[in-house]
């Protein structure tokens, strides 16, 4: 019976730490380190933070600068609302933004601008549903990075940058 009362225990005790954790606070953007890694400021605390379910164009591809000045426009010093999820395998923690007086989140508001993709495989709440719409209707609009015609996404681009970086290292110099 204790080893029960034990386990029902810590089941309320993980139960409520998952809960406090989802909780919304507050913060201050003070930096946009990428179109969807920012570094907000809570209780004088700053912390870098990723936008939950959707990816910018990452360093060196095409609309990465634009992607980060729209980001810089609509958030830099002004007041949000995070909602943390979870913890990526970096540490670093995956948010839902609404920036004050904002109705949408940031996350979606970059699909419906063309200039985040939605995560496929990690994205799977209603609001993925909602974002993956605007997604779409972006595509269909030729909106943002959906003007190019080779949209090709962060993670398949960084892929095919590895491929061309262990090609290149797998040449050998040719001797005369």
């Amino acid at each position: 019976m204790t080893k029960n009362v034990f386990s029902f225990s810590l089941f309320l005790l993980t139960f409520f730490m998952s809960v406090l954790s989802c909780h919304a606070y507050s913060a201050t953007i003070v930096d946009v380190r990428a179109g969807d890694l920012l570094v907000i400021s809570a209780e004088g605390q700053a912390q870098t933070v990723r936008l939950y379910g959707v990816m910018c164009p990452v360093h060196g591809q095409p609309y990465h600068d634009k992607a980060r000045l729209l980001v810089n426009h609509l958030t830099l010093q002004r007041n949000a609302e995070i909602t943390p999820l979870f913890n990526d395998e970096e540490g670093v923690s995956n948010v839902l933004v609404r920036i004050q007086g904002v109705k949408d989140y940031l996350n979606g508001q970059l699909v419906g601008y063309g200039m985040a993709w939605v995560k496929p495989v990690q994205c799977k709440s209603r609001l993925c549903d909602e974002w993956r719409k605007l997604e779409e209707l972006a595509r269909k609009n030729l909106v943002g990075l959906w003007s190019e015609p080779y949209a090709v996404p962060p993670w398949e681009w960084r892929k095919a940058q590895r491929m061309e970086i262990y090609r290149r290292s797998q040449e050998s110099p040719k001797k005369e």
